[in-house]
């Protein structure tokens, strides 16, 4: 094991002229750990990785990439790194395979039965001119080249873009497995459910600026919950809304939803009092609770 983290971002800050694109983010990445980096169009997500690979000088602040603060060390470990831009742009009129090739001269130790393994995995039509191929296809060989050389440090910037549902499950095991195998992995997504499935932890970027590091286990866990109840006698939903455990009520049907935040003992015993039928725990998708940690944090300024 290393004695450094492959990823350290510290006050990493960039300008646009007067437009403050990434404001102050600091981070550091655990080895082996795949790690999500969340927030909307325009948040900052793109400016940030673009800064990390020197595709951009930072304003102000620093990153260290697998032991390397300075441009010049961090260029001499990009042969240890797999990146996938965001807007990745390939040889129009080579083939992918020749492309891959071409790559491979910069520096990487690729192991081409592992290239052939990959690309059956992802379905990718490595013999035909990268013109010719869709946007999906395309991705796919964005990804074989940046897994190609076994990386230590995989960077992507939605990987995931253009994939049809089974090849974004084959991502999803490629990057669990490599993960495995000590590989650390660096996620710009703004698919929650695919963050959701793949990472250990997720740093939310809104405006530029780094609200929040959770685990997910953690962020699956906050205490608020969701509880779906039928009721042999109606409830008053009057009563429910001035509970203040009770966030949000909807009636759908014979069905009550109840957003709960907090200790449910309070909840409990309002139910009661209408003689519950039928009670079952919705859990809350990672969307809304990001969102609802956005919301707290506008709340706040």
């Amino acid at each position: 094991m290393s004695n450094h983290s492959p990823l350290i971002l510290h006050g990493l800050t960039k300008c646009f002229g007067r437009k403050l694109a990434v404001d102050n983010v600091s981070l550091e990445l655990h080895e082996g750990e795949v790690f999500g980096f969340l927030g909307p169009n325009g948040a900052g997500k793109s400016t940030t990785i673009r800064s990390v690979m020197d595709c951009l000088r930072p304003t102000d602040g620093w990153v260290e990439l697998l032991g390397g603060r300075n441009s010049k060390e961090r260029t001499a470990l990009h042969d240890q790194v797999g990146y996938l831009a965001g807007d990745i742009a390939l040889y129009e009129t080579m083939t992918g395979r020749k492309l891959l090739k071409f790559l491979a001269r910069t520096g990487r130790k690729v192991d081409w039965r592992y290239v052939d393994e990959l690309a059956g995995r992802f379905e990718a039509a490595l013999d035909r001119p990268i013109r010719q191929l869709s946007k999906g296809n395309r991705q796919k060989i964005g990804l074989i080249q940046a897994f190609m050389h076994r990386p230590k440090l995989l960077i992507l910037d939605e990987p995931t873009s253009g994939l049809d549902p089974l090849m974004k499950q084959v991502f999803y095991d490629l990057v669990r497995e490599v993960s495995g195998q000590g590989a650390t992995v660096f996620v710009s997504s703004h698919d929650l459910a695919e963050v959701q499935k793949i990472c250990h932890r997720a740093g939310f970027i809104r405006d530029g600026k780094l609200i929040a590091i959770e685990h997910i286990a953690t962020m699956k866990h906050l205490s608020t919950h969701r509880y779906i109840v039928t009721f042999a006698k109606k409830p008053s939903l009057v009563a429910a809304k001035k509970l203040p455990s009770i966030t949000d009520v909807k009636r759908r049907g014979d069905e009550y939803e109840f957003t709960v935040k907090g200790d449910a003992a309070e909840f409990v015993s309002f139910i009661a009092e209408y003689q519950p039928k039928l009670l079952r725990e919705s859990e809350l998708e990672l969307e809304e609770l990001f969102m609802r940690y956005y919301e707290g944090e506008e709340a706040k300024r």
